[in-house]
């Protein structure tokens, strides 16, 4: 019998045999990452699926939300794609599996994601990483396990996305999986995907230190986006002069619509622009989209947005990759009926970027990653890619309303459109709450931690939806809660509930009905009273909340997936009726900031000499305002 560790290594081998495929290459600067496995657009199709358009390079498996893990045992979510589990609770995914050969074959690269905007994740020490780093060879490398979630697939490579503001191990669990890589029988990669704002307090450490093969930079849901004040000439200098890996490749980290995150969303004209300024560089390596789901259901002038997004890419000048040619037929006739199956997709959604509108539409899971915001009606919800270990419950949400693909486990009455959960570099951070019986998922966006409140919400944050926190799939049928968070969370059994800073999708918009404000004199407990407000009134009106130690209405009690600032200027977020607080990163602190539609609020950790700015000018900040 062939060991486990034998078949993985024939699986590499046999990789190399499937139909004709273009070869991934690492140097171009045409490259898409996609992430998938959190369904932000509320469905999504199969790895396999988006793996046969031209459109995806990289595909980029999300999340592993738990880790080092219990016994030794970290946990997966990739919300209704895969339920089945080991005996240890480890997750088998076997269908996972075999795509990742099917994409491999096509030659794209799959890596796994640790991490997302909230889990039950980090190390210790330096030595609790290095060994942590010898599992993740075993489970998913060419090393040995008695279990492996994906069979013998092996994959290409590991994704940072971490997003709690705790560096601790990062650097030193690179440096030991470069060591694995080293005697695998074919190249790995390492990405992180840090937040626009420079450094991450999460992965800068890491970054500084290892050496990383891309990065998947969110420039969304903070204020050095595309539209604010955009800082890629910060990174590059980074690339340059920091990164121990000089040809490391930067990615324009961007929402697959504007439902994906809660700002930071911009149209195709606007992407050739900045494409034909940026793409010259030579760290400059392609675009990341969050998500998959986001990118294909999103439609420019009848073409998928991330088909457009290549197209673009195309254009530039700079290295092709190169065309391998091999056998086997079996690959173009999956391709034909998958290309099928994302043309219906597409045919669904509006075309000219717009939402697809569903009626009564299954949602397996909100997205996890980018943040997503509502913007009228709907209430206000966040989208994290990481979740603590958690059952993820599938909620059906019939709404016959015109909701966003990326936010349909909001199962509020309401028809109002939702922005679709941006890519990992949003700014808006949309929390919807699905609880399914005892099993809640609470799903915070995987991008930018951010938190923006819109000032037409009429919902309070409630509970938290599930799209895209790491767990155990379990398909529920209760109706989820509107809340202002649209992705699925793990359950979090403790106080440690990672949120993430501003680095990925933690970001809430918060509307100005939706929020329990209070009055703007910070020396009186404030209550409900700025969900009338708008603009610059909003934010006053929660700052002096914030000022107050009133949170998001009461230091005492609170709606689960709530966020807020304290009076010390640490971000919150509310855990079953608890306020749990984290520090922001050095030099920044938490509050308010109006948002580029001039109506609404961001919530986040943003550099404290930008606050008064911030209240003025909404996101658009200096990029030079990032370096320390």
């Amino acid at each position: 019998m062939f060991t486990t560790s034998t078949l993985a290594q024939l699986a590499i081998a046999f990789t190399g045999f499937v139909s004709t495929v273009s070869a991934f290459d690492a140097s171009s600067n045409k490259n898409v990452a996609l992430y998938w496995g959190q369904a932000s657009a509320g469905s999504q199709e199969s790895l396999a699926t988006y793996c046969e358009s031209d459109a995806a390079d990289i595909m980029i498996l999300s999340f592993m939300t738990a880790f080092p893990g219990t016994n030794g045992v970290p946990s997966l979510n990739f919300a209704g794609a895969c339920s089945d589990t080991f005996s240890s609770g480890l997750l088998k995914c076997d269908k996972i599996a075999a795509d990742i050969q099917t994409c491999q074959g096509l030659g794209k690269k799959v890596m796994l994601s640790l991490g997302g905007a909230s889990g039950a994740y980090g190390f210790s020490s330096d030595s609790e990483a290095e060994e942590f780093a010898g599992t993740l060879w075993d489970l998913f490398g060419e090393g040995s396990a008695d279990e492996r979630p994906f069979g013998d697939s092996v994959i290409d490579g590991f994704d940072f996305d971490i997003e709690n503001n705790e560096d601790t191990g990062y650097a030193a669990l690179a440096t030991k999986l470069r060591e694995y890589f080293a005697k695998g029988s074919k190249s790995y990669y390492l990405s992180a995907a840090p937040q626009c704002v420079y450094p991450d307090a999460s992965v800068g450490d890491a970054m500084a230190k290892a050496e990383f093969d891309f990065a998947f930079i969110q420039f969304y849901n903070n204020y050095c986006s595309i539209g604010g004040s955009f800082n890629w000439d910060t990174w590059t200098d980074y690339a340059q002069n920091t990164s121990p890996n000089k040809d490391i490749k930067l990615y324009l980290g961007l929402p697959g619509f504007t439902s994906a995150a809660g700002s930071g969303y911009v149209d195709i004209d606007t992407i050739k622009s900045t494409l034909d300024t940026i793409g010259s560089d030579s760290n400059f390596g392609g675009v990341m989209l969050w998500d998959a789901s986001q990118g294909f259901k999103n439609t420019v002038n009848g073409e998928p947005f991330a088909e457009a997004i290549k197209d673009a890419l195309n254009g530039l000048s700079g290295s092709d990759t190169t065309t391998a040619a091999t056998t086997s037929s079996s690959s173009s006739s999956s391709s034909s009926s998958s290309s099928t199956s994302l043309t219906t997709s597409s045919t669904n959604t509006q075309a000219t970027s717009s939402a697809v509108a569903s009626s009564a539409v299954t949602t397996s899971v909100a997205s996890s990653i980018a943040p997503v915001v509502s913007s009228s009606d709907a209430s206000p919800v966040v989208s994290s890619s990481a979740v603590a270990p958690v059952v993820s419950s599938t909620a059906e949400t019939s709404t016959s309303s015109s909701v966003d693909a990326g936010q349909t486990d909001v199962a509020t009455s309401s028809s109002s459109s939702v922005v679709p959960p941006q890519a990992p570099s949003s700014a808006t951070t949309t929390v919807s709450i699905s609880q399914a019986q005892s099993t809640s998922t609470v799903a915070i966006e995987h991008t930018t931690e951010t938190d923006l409140i819109p000032s037409t919400h009429g919902a309070a944050v409630s509970d938290v939806a599930t799209s895209g926190a790491p767990a155990t799939s379990e398909t529920t049928s209760a109706a989820p809660v509107a809340s202002p968070v649209s992705s699925s969370f793990d359950e979090v059994t403790s106080n440690t509930f990672t949120a993430a800073s501003s680095s990925t999708l933690q970001t809430v918009i918060i509307s100005s009905s939706s929020t329990t404000s209070t009055t703007s004199s910070p020396s009186t407990p404030v209550s409900t009273g700025c969900g009338s407000l708008s603009g610059s009134d909003l934010v006053s009106c929660l700052n002096a909340q914030y000022a107050a130690g009133q949170f998001a209405g009461s230091p005492d009690t609170c709606t689960h997936g709530e966020m807020a600032c304290s009076a010390e200027g640490q971000f919150a977020i509310c855990n079953w009726g608890s306020w749990v607080v984290q520090t922001c990163a050095a030099g920044t602190t938490c509050y308010a900031s109006l948002a580029d539609n001039g109506a609404d609020a961001f919530v986040s950790c943003n550099f404290e000499n930008n606050s008064k700015m911030m209240h003025k000018r909404g996101t658009e900040h200096g990029h030079h305002d990032h370096n320390a």
